[in-house]
């Protein structure tokens, strides 16, 4: 599989957006509810405008996974807002589309979301996911441990957060 991963610019807004739209819908039907996934969709073109209104290439932490020219991956990373861990970083999104799953390449960017948070002073971090997600046990394989529930506040649903130490 030939791909890049590279860091986000300002054109990428787009294709981000439609990649949490698509991967959202692919992951996440019987969690959360449907009007939200169907607002995604709807809303598309409006968060891709928003977030190029709020581009900031100082404060730019995202890493996109291009396959044949096409945007169908990213992370997201910087420091966690988690009150109860000082100095410790975070993955705040990780998506890859269903059709480029399984090729290492969501280990590959969480190495680079790491390489990312080094370079920020962090040497710990942690990643929260939505109860009931697969992707649990993805985060659970690569080495993070279970270390207490969380609320995706924006559902209020519950999310697992898992802790990498010595990153």
């Amino acid at each position: 599989m030939d791909y890049i991963i590279r860091r986000r610019e300002l054109k990428d807004c787009e294709g981000i957006a439609r990649v949490v739209t698509l991967a959202w819908n692919e992951t996440y039907k019987s969690i959360v509810p449907d009007w939200f996934l169907e607002e995604l969709k709807i809303n598309e073109k409006e968060r891709a405008q928003k977030t190029k209104e709020k581009f900031n290439e100082k404060d730019n932490h995202q890493f996109v996974l291009e396959y044949n020219n096409e945007i169908v991956g990213f992370v997201n990373c910087g420091k966690s807002e988690d009150e109860e861990l000082d100095n410790c970083g975070e993955i705040f999104a990780l998506y890859i589309l269903k059709k480029c799953q399984g090729n290492k390449l969501g280990r590959k960017l969480v190495n680079t979301a790491i390489e990312e948070l080094k370079i920020l002073g962090f040497d710990q971090m942690i990643i929260a996911c939505l109860k009931g997600n697969p992707t649990n046990e993805f985060y659970k394989h690569i080495g993070g441990k279970y270390i207490k529930d969380g609320v995706f506040k924006r559902l209020d649903l519950p999310e697992n957060i898992y802790y990498f130490d010595k990153i």
